[in-house]
């Protein structure tokens, strides 16, 4: 029976280079929003997965877990990355925890963006007092953050609800990032809960078992990630239909690429 391997490298067209990927994981949950606490697991199992599939040095990872995942401190984060990025390096922003969508800045009426929940020790009274005040990051701030840095490829993946309404400020539809090629990974659409169990968000312990299965690139994978969620969150969902149950939060999650350069097509995975 023929080998089915294929030679990566004379298949991916300009391929990165993984002694070139930085990454920075952030993994907020904070005490007192909900009693599932997966970030901190989550976070490793995405970064073993890095290191050992992807190729990504240990000494490239920044990581901001739980009460060290403040809002102050992902801004330090990238004040960092700024000065110290070599320059042709490719950056992976991932983040896992909650979101909500929140009233845009653009006083465009019903438009909506994604909030990320960074880490407080109490809730705040309001969303809007906590996206005011910077205690929570916005998809506009997390933009102007990327556009910031002095690297040309960057990819950023949210495992959050809501994940893809941050679309329209980080993907690169206008004119201040043709310098630079971004791709956004979103682990649901506006208005779609992203599901979790006790031990895993479904959309990353999916993305890792795609990524693990060794496709040739990360594209691949995230296609075989996107299948098995959306089927996982309508079983949830026919469950509670059928069970009589009332749940809420039984809405799809169809998992979303925004990769208009291909970006993802580029990132090879491979087990050294």
């Amino acid at each position: 029976m023929p080998s089915i391997h294929r030679p990566l490298a004379a298949e991916v067209a300009n391929p990165i280079d993984p002694a070139s990927i930085y990454v920075l994981a952030v993994a907020p949950c904070p005490p007192w929003r909900l009693k599932i606490k997966i970030c901190a697991p989550d976070i490793v199992k995405f970064l073993d997965t890095a290191k050992e599939v992807m190729g990504v040095s240990a000494d490239h990872i920044t990581t901001l877990v739980d009460k060290n995942a403040t809002a102050p401190a992902v801004r330090a984060a990238f004040a960092k990355l700024k000065d110290s990025l070599p320059k042709g390096s490719t950056l992976i922003v991932y983040y896992i925890g909650h979101g909500m969508l929140v009233p845009g800045r653009s006083g465009g009426g019903d438009e909506t963006e994604e909030a990320l929940i960074l880490w407080s020790a109490s809730s705040p009274f309001a969303a809007i007092h906590a996206v005011n005040s910077g205690m929570w990051m916005t998809g506009s701030e997390l933009s102007e953050l990327i556009n910031d840095l002095p690297v040309k490829d960057i990819l950023v993946i949210l495992d959050t609800c809501n994940a893809s309404g941050a679309d329209d400020e980080i993907a690169p539809k206008s004119a201040r990032f043709a310098s630079k090629e971004i791709a956004l990974i979103a682990s649901a659409r506006a208005h779609e809960i992203a599901f979790g169990d006790l031990t895993s968000a479904a959309f990353t312990r999916n993305l890792l078992a795609a990524i693990r299965s060794k496709p040739p690139t990360l594209y691949e994978a995230f296609l075989t990630a996107q299948k098995e969620t959306s089927a996982e969150a309508a079983i949830r969902c026919e469950a509670a239909a059928t069970s009589g149950a009332i749940d809420e939060a039984c809405t799809p999650q169809d998992p979303k690429l925004f990769d208009p350069l291909g970006l993802t097509k580029r990132i090879e995975l491979r087990n050294e």
